[in-house]
């Protein structure tokens, strides 16, 4: 078996899309090796491999970083603030990959897997391997994989085999119509993106510490409230550094949980629950809102007098998607009083589509305050006088918890919370 800290055999321009660090795991697992031990000499013997191997990989983790990450001293080596950093990182990321290893056997065998081939995986797994995990779950077949990494479908071939022998799990489906991952390697590819958002991380403070923010952030949204102090944060974002590509994602709460811990958007925008769906997700609470009615101006029930709740069940609305937060608390709202919720015989997710059938078809429709008091269409929209009790929410950003967040992360993070309405 090749040294853990020997060049990888994959070195070379790394496809668009992959962090540039991901060539250095065995780079990372030396920094990690020589920030326990304090010196070369102890972090070969720790790990079994000869101090000239530790020494190069320090030194070629330090080149492609562009900053020393150790401090050398006649006493031993101490990390640099850089090299703290990045190691704090990589212990992230090689947790993330113990962690993948583990819940993969424990799907594949009924029996309770040993920490030590969680260890070995992780210390032994590739950037050859992790590149073609990805594109073959990507893209869902060797060739199209291969074609997106820029090698031949046999090399692609050969690492999903090296991976699957590494683990000694079947992680992948052959057929005619391409390759599919088991429940084991969907577990483990969750992980490894976790993993790999760990480099990017790295590579986010290296540009941050040059002073070349770049990158990309990419931001999921829920409907309602989200318009209120969304667009003045990416103003302000884009104003301060822009280099960085922003990129909005909207959907279902459900749909942009999943899309947070696989690593494949770095935050949720929007109404916030009560609890953290996951311990792997940290709410960061920005401001309260609460949801109204609204109608179109000309609408009759704004002539109608001792206007009650009752009262606007005689007309047709647009509702929110069903099993929805916003649906949740409309029939809420009802039900309180004794009534069922509005026929849900038109439904959106969307407030521009929602507000366009009200102010076109005149339906009626629930609204975030905030939002309709930033935006009433020209005095077209109106809130009718009929209260929605127990429908205040609170509104932030959700992350995931374990990991530091990016510097692009971190600069959103506080222009939110800088610019976010006050009470």
């Amino acid at each position: 078996m090749p040294s853990p800290f020997d060049r990888d055999a994959s070195a070379g321009l790394e496809p668009a899309g992959f962090p540039a660090l991901l060539l250095h795991l065995r780079g990372l697992r030396a920094l990690l090796a020589v920030s326990e031990h304090g010196t070369t000499v102890g972090a070969a013997q720790a790990v079994h491999v000869s101090q000239p191997a530790v020494t190069r990989a320090i030194g070629r983790l330090e080149d492609a970083c562009g900053c020393p990450l150790f401090e050398r001293t006649t006493r031993g080596m101490r990390a640099t603030p850089q090299g703290a950093r990045i190691a704090a990182r990589a212990q992230a990321l090689f947790g993330h990959l113990r962690q993948g290893a583990h819940e993969a056997l424990a799907i594949e065998s009924s029996r309770q897997p040993r920490a030590a081939s969680a260890e070995r995986f992780a210390q032994a797994l590739s950037s050859s391997q992790i590149r073609a995990l990805l594109a073959v779950a990507a893209s869902g077949g060797e060739s199209r994989a291969a074609a997106h990494l820029g090698i031949s479908q046999p090399a692609v071939h050969a690492s999903l085999q090296e991976l699957e022998h590494l683990l000694a799990v079947t992680l992948f489906y052959k057929r005619s119509s391409g390759t599919r991952l088991t429940p084991p390697g969907e577990a483990l590819l969750l992980r490894v993106k976790q993993a790999v958002a760990e480099l990017r991380g790295m590579d986010g403070d290296l540009a941050a510490w040059q002073g070349d923010a770049r990158g990309q952030l990419v931001i999921g949204v829920l409907p309602l409230s989200v318009p209120i102090f969304l667009p003045p944060v990416l103003q302000a974002f884009a104003a301060r550094h822009p280099a960085v590509q922003v990129r909005i994602i909207d959907g279902t709460y459900e749909t942009l949980l999943q899309h947070l811990l696989s690593a494949d958007i770095d935050a949720i925008a929007g109404a916030l629950r009560a609890q953290a769906p996951s311990p792997e997700v940290q709410q960061h609470a920005l401001f309260d809102d609460d949801l109204v009615i609204v109608a179109h101006r000309d609408h009759p029930c704004l002539r109608q007098p001792g206007l009650v709740l009752r009262d606007l069940l005689q007309w047709p609305w647009v509702t929110p998607l069903a099993h929805t937060p916003a649906e949740r608390v409309l029939h809420q709202a009802f039900a309180a009083q004794g009534l069922a919720p509005p026929a849900r015989q038109l439904s959106a997710n969307s407030p521009l589509m929602t507000l366009a059938f009200v102010m076109q078809s005149g339906l009626l429709a629930i609204a975030s305050r905030g939002q309709v008091a930033l935006n009433d269409h020209g005095g077209q929209l109106r809130v009718v006088p009929v209260a929605l009790q127990g429908t205040s929410r609170r509104i932030g950003i959700a992350t995931r918890n374990s990991s530091m967040p990016s510097p692009n992360l971190q600069a959103f993070l506080d222009l939110c919370s800088a610019t976010a309405p006050r009470p």
